[in-house]
């Protein structure tokens, strides 16, 4: 029987009713209780890391730190954390923890587990199915589907199918405790080593059709750029110049694109000239790889050539060459 650590972080898994609206109230130790059959699959421990339902950088640090600290005292590791942002923690666990050799499996519920139709007691059982499976790396477990921790993305604020696994296949489906494997797992070249060395100085912008150069140039005080272009991750004509600019200043920008689907590829004169000019394509990463990578490039350097390098290099599956 595996030995799974449940670290729990608190989110909509673990809220309660209050006259504050929805929060974090009960333990690991309790979400485990509302699953019995879970002691029949694998033998589980729980600690309470934080209790929050946002996770920020700093957490994304502490969480890897004690995984690593507590590696060799468990098979595998599941999460139970709040899903606003749980694809951002995923994605960054994913390069953090990078070339571990057991399943760190992260899940939560958008419905509370002390209500009678939550998804909580069905994703915390999943999860442990999982974590019990030969598979090495950061998942997501939702709704019945198993996704890279760097594929996976939240597309919906209150349906329980909420997570979607973006350009990249589901691994397994989980049906009534039986696995269904949609494709084998890659292999993994790298040994695992702690990276924890991130730069937050990193800003999103989801361009509409007003946003004008002056907006951009108010956000100078950034070192960091990830631009959520039109379609195929275009930018209007009148922006062009002023992402030159900044490039030109030292700035590392990354083009990606508003659309969850498909990819970025640039094919817009907008788009086309800021690339050949330094700026970096997302490709297919999701928005919450996009922007986590580029965090932890920066942790690494400020060379805006070797940032391209490795933002263009697949680390874990997060992007397709």
């Amino acid at each position: 029987m595996k030995n799974i650590l449940l670290i729990g972080l608190g989110g909509t898994i673990a809220c309660s009713s209050s006259v504050e609206g929805l929060v974090p109230r009960y333990s690991p130790e309790y979400l485990l209780s509302k699953g019995p059959k879970i002691s029949k699959v694998a033998k589980v421990r729980a600690v309470q890391l934080m209790t929050r339902t946002i996770v920020y950088p700093k957490d994304w640090i502490e969480i890897a730190k004690f995984i690593a600290r507590s590696i060799n005292d468990f098979d595998s590791f599941v999460i139970t954390m709040g899903t606003d942002t749980l694809a951002y923690t995923s994605s960054m666990l994913s390069f953090m923890l990078l070339g571990i050799d057991k399943p760190v499996v992260i899940t939560g519920a958008m419905i509370p587990i002390e209500k009678k139709d939550s998804d909580a007691r069905k994703n915390l059982a999943d999860s442990v199915i999982m974590a019990c499976e030969p598979i090495t790396g950061v998942y997501v477990v939702f709704n019945g589907k198993l996704i890279r921790g760097c594929r996976a993305s939240k597309v919906a604020g209150t349906r329980i199918n909420a997570f979607e696994s973006i350009n990249y296949p589901a691994v397994a489906e989980i049906t009534d405790e039986k696995i269904s494997y949609n494709h084998g797992q890659s292999d993994r070249k790298s040994k695992f080593s702690l990276d924890i060395k991130i730069d937050t100085n990193v800003v999103d912008i989801k361009l509409n059709p007003q946003t004008q150069p002056g907006f951009l140039k108010k956000l100078s005080g950034y070192k960091g750029f990830v631009i959520e272009g039109y379609g195929d991750g275009n930018i209007s004509d009148n922006l062009t110049p002023e992402i030159i600019r900044m490039i030109k200043k030292g700035k590392i920008v990354v083009l990606a694109s508003q659309c969850a689907y498909g990819g970025a590829e640039h094919k817009y004169k907008g788009g086309f000239l800021a690339i050949r000019n330094g700026a970096i394509s997302s490709k297919d990463m999701t928005k919450e790889t996009a922007l986590t990578k580029l965090m932890w490039c920066l942790g690494k350097t400020k060379n805006p050539e070797k940032i391209k390098e490795l933002m263009h290099r697949n680390m874990c599956g997060e992007i397709n060459q």
